[in-house]
């Protein structure tokens, strides 16, 4: 916890989203996401970054049913998930199989493009 607050804060600037009766389009869910995928993102976010991974992997999922082939879910998302579940594997010794187990998972729906999302370099890192 102490490195976690020790850390600088990182700002991102999310534009403001479109009204309600704004007709829906790719381009403008791609840059307008509504608020409750930003919250979504935001406390998925959050969770991750204080290990509460079991509470950000329930948000993941949901969002990946809900949203599968969205620009929202991008490489750098599925790669903090891979990154967290090896991470968790490593500190769990009770649960590595099922962390572990989730991160093959979540790497080979990568690798066959299921939610239009390809492993990059950082995949693999």
């Amino acid at each position: 916890l102490q490195g976690f607050k020790s850390r600088s804060s990182q700002y991102t600037i999310l534009p403001t989203p479109l009204p309600d009766d704004a007709p829906r389009s790719p381009i403008n869910d791609f840059y307008f996401t509504d608020s409750p995928t930003q919250d979504s993102l935001a406390v998925m976010d959050a969770c991750l970054k204080i290990g509460a991974l079991p509470r950000a992997q329930k948000i993941f999922h949901l969002l990946r049913e809900q949203r599968r082939g969205d620009p929202v879910l991008e490489p750098r998302l599925f790669n903090a998930f891979l990154n967290a579940y090896v991470n968790m594997a490593t500190t769990n010794a009770e649960e590595r199989d099922k962390w572990l187990g989730d991160a093959i998972q979540l790497f080979s729906d990568m690798q066959e493009g299921k939610d239009r999302v390809r492993s990059t370099a950082g995949s693999y890192a």
